[in-house]
């Protein structure tokens, strides 16, 4: 991502939200400033187009469209109608899986492999997701590796998000998910050290409890992801939903049909992957399509050729994803 890609989104998560009517937003031209959910993530980046006035319409009734406040052109706009960039967001369900009262080990539970350290593949900067002691709020927070000492125990960045506490408390017990390249672990560690010098970090214990879940090649997340589609079939762009996402596939609501199966279509969409805004283009093939009880129309559509890195992003999207939503 280039540089300026990535300040917009850092500023769209740090900055107030400003909503949108359908008059603010041009139709067919240059979008002036990047178009967001009411949650900040975004559906359209500046100088994208939304390109007529029924994708106008069905921005506005899928989507609470609103856009990041200009520091410049908003100096004068009543705080009445900004968002608190501040305000925390719903909490994704806590998963339940693993006792939080059994007492930690190493090896795997009857049956299972045991794993350690080496399994995780952690590497300095990676995402780890910490499920906070109840005390904390039961939520997921997420936080880098810096690395680990010889004896295993683990250096971790402060948990950073708007559900983030002010800090960790040494002995309390946290649940954490990585996910590998390849599979999803789960472990549990203790806080033995918080500190805040020469900047703020975590010690945490050797890693306890492993356990491992193998994903399948086409593991599947919910989404809703704004997706430009072109094609040899179609008269012009056109706006879709992207309700769920794998490395190999989509599906894909329009309000009206975009295609028939066996049809080739190209894609553009973004993903989020950790803190940055990936953006993803694709051809894809129609494999299935159905007609729901609204008039809306949903669309298989199969992904053979994806770039390599493009393939990676969406992995990565994918499972952060389910780690997210507990399903991991």
């Amino acid at each position: 991502m280039h540089g300026d890609e990535r300040a917009i989104t850092v500023l769209m998560q740090a900055l107030p939200l400003i909503p949108l009517t359908p008059a603010d937003v041009p139709v067919n031209a240059a979008l002036p400033w990047p178009i967001c959910d009411a949650n900040g993530d975004t559906l359209l980046q500046a100088q994208e187009h939304v390109p007529d006035a029924d994708a106008l319409a069905w921005l506005f009734t899928t989507f609470s469209p609103h856009r990041p406040l200009s520091l410049s052109a908003d100096a004068d706009t009543p705080e009445t109608t900004l968002r608190d960039a501040s305000a925390e967001s719903p909490a994704p369900d806590a998963a339940n899986d693993i006792d939080p009262a059994a007492p930690a080990r190493t090896n795997g539970a009857a049956g299972e492999p045991a794993y350690g350290l080496a399994d995780l593949n952690l590497r300095p900067g990676d995402w780890l997701q910490i499920q906070l002691p109840p005390g904390a709020g039961s939520q997921r927070v997420r936080t880098r590796v810096i690395g680990y000492a010889p004896n295993q125990m683990l250096f971790l960045t402060a948990p950073t998000g708007r559900a983030a506490p002010m800090t960790l408390q040494p002995s309390e017990r946290l649940e954490l998910w990585t996910f590998s390249g390849e599979d999803i672990f789960h472990f549990v560690c203790t806080v033995e050290r918080v500190e805040r010098t020469p900047f703020p970090y975590v010690l945490l214990s050797p890693p306890a409890q492993i356990r491992r879940k193998v994903l399948r090649r086409s593991q599947r997340a919910p989404a809703r992801l704004v997706a430009t589609v072109t094609g040899a079939s179609l008269p012009g762009a056109r706006l879709g939903l992207l309700q769920d996402v794998s490395a190999e596939g989509v599906s894909l609501l329009s309000p009206s049909q975009i295609g028939s199966p066996g049809d080739t279509l190209e894609l553009a969409f973004r993903v989020r992957v950790g803190d940055i805004d990936v953006p993803l283009a694709a051809e894809g093939t129609i494999r299935s399509l159905q007609t729901l009880d609204d008039g809306g129309h949903l669309h298989g559509i199969e992904l053979p050729a994806l770039e390599p890195a493009h393939y990676v992003a969406l992995k990565c999207y994918v499972y952060e994803k389910l780690l997210a939503l507990g399903n991991a």
